[in-house]
């Protein structure tokens, strides 16, 4: 059953994978890890609505691991 902590864990295993395949491809970090790592400083046991928790963390799940898929794509050429 997905939960605001097991939806921010997930998150920050998620995270952690794409940091790690951005340093290996050698590509610069984007505005979604940055929004990503703020989100991560808010706990889930704050008192927020959990489907908003929830929902912001699947969301921010799904643009890591498509921005992983899709690295090449959306990053600038690196030959300038």
């Amino acid at each position: 059953m997905l939960t605001p902590q097991t939806t921010y864990f997930a998150l920050l295993v998620i995270q952690a994978l794409h940091l790690l395949h951005h340093r290996v491809t050698k590509r610069h970090i984007s505005f979604a890890e940055v929004a990503t790592a703020f989100v991560l400083c808010v706990p889930p046991s704050i008192e927020l609505p959990a489907w908003l928790l929830m929902g912001t963390y699947v969301l921010l799940i799904a643009v890591q691991i498509i921005g992983s898929l899709w690295i090449r794509n959306l990053s600038p050429n690196r030959s300038r």
